[in-house]
């Protein structure tokens, strides 16, 4: 894409993770673009790998909207199950990933007070786990944050996993096993329902699933929007008739031409601008 510079980050030094960013450069002539909004992606996988349906896609999508963009390919456990990455790894690269764009945001041409996480399917639980956990002592004591260094301004949410809850996500086994493990304790699998984590500080989200996903019930974004209300954060959410699991932009680009489903896309970057007051 025109004028688009692309980097390479290792936001974790004792990890291989990779942050690949997605950068407007700074022109002169344009004083009113020398800082921009910036979305992270967290790609679906169901923890086992990294869609690269759900990385390259968005980005360039939101690219095109003015909004610096990285995508974070975070650690998983392979499609095999290997254990590579379990636990609070993910969650530990993201939280060093926002903290390390608001450090260099000078550098990348961020405003770092308009930073949105923005999560697909196991993704989604990883965006909203940060949503839901920034301040958390658990996260603090694996990956120091100092202040709300490591806390996203908004957060958006596609068909996300929610719940280590049987009932609210039947395939739980394609996702938190592939987190937690076979060991997984009762204490793990209440930490990541994320559902009955929210309290007032978690961030605003923006939340859009179908209900007929045969994949990630809908119930998992109905709970979660239902909990963000009850605390009074802010959210937005659209639920939308018909649409199979992992739809991402719902184009003939990515195998899925759904173009009624493909308004989230649109939706999302009107709820950013004005979350952020920007305008593309």
């Amino acid at each position: 894409m025109a004028d688009m510079k692309t980097i390479s980050i290792y936001p974790l030094q004792d990890s291989g993770t990779l942050l690949t960013g997605y950068l407007h450069p700074y022109f002169e002539e344009m004083p009113h673009r020398k800082t921009r909004p910036c979305v992270v992606i967290c790609p679906g996988g169901a923890y086992k790998y990294c869609s690269d349906r759900e990385a390259d896609p968005i980005a360039e999508a939101y690219f095109a909207k003015g909004f610096q963009v990285f995508v974070l390919y975070y650690s998983t456990t392979g499609k095999e199950m290997e254990r590579t990455a379990t636990g609070f790894t993910p969650l530990c690269e993201l939280s060093a990933s926002v903290v390390h764009i608001r450090e260099h945001a000078e550098e990348y041409g961020v405003d770092p007070a308009k930073i949105a996480v923005c999560g697909f399917s196991a993704g989604g639980h990883l965006a909203a786990s940060l949503g839901v956990h920034w301040n958390s002592e658990k996260l603090r004591a694996l990956c120091p944050a100092e202040g709300r260094q490591n806390r996203p301004d908004a957060m958006i949410l596609s068909y996300p996993v929610i719940s280590a809850q049987k009932e609210v996500h039947p395939e739980w086994h394609d996702s938190f096993s592939a987190l937690l493990g076979p060991e997984r304790t009762e204490e793990e699998e209440a930490y990541f329902s994320l559902e009955n984590q929210v309290d007032e500080d978690t961030v605003p989200a923006f939340c859009w699933h179908t209900m007929d996903d045969d994949c990630v019930c809908v119930t998992n974004t109905m709970r979660f929007v239902k909990s963000l209300y009850e605390h009074g954060v802010p959210a937005e959410c659209h639920l939308f008739e018909y649409g199979h699991h992992g739809l991402s932009m719902c184009t003939q680009e990515v195998g899925d031409d759904y173009p009624h489903v493909a308004h989230w896309f649109e939706l999302s970057c009107e709820w950013l601008c004005t979350r952020f007051d920007w305008k593309v």
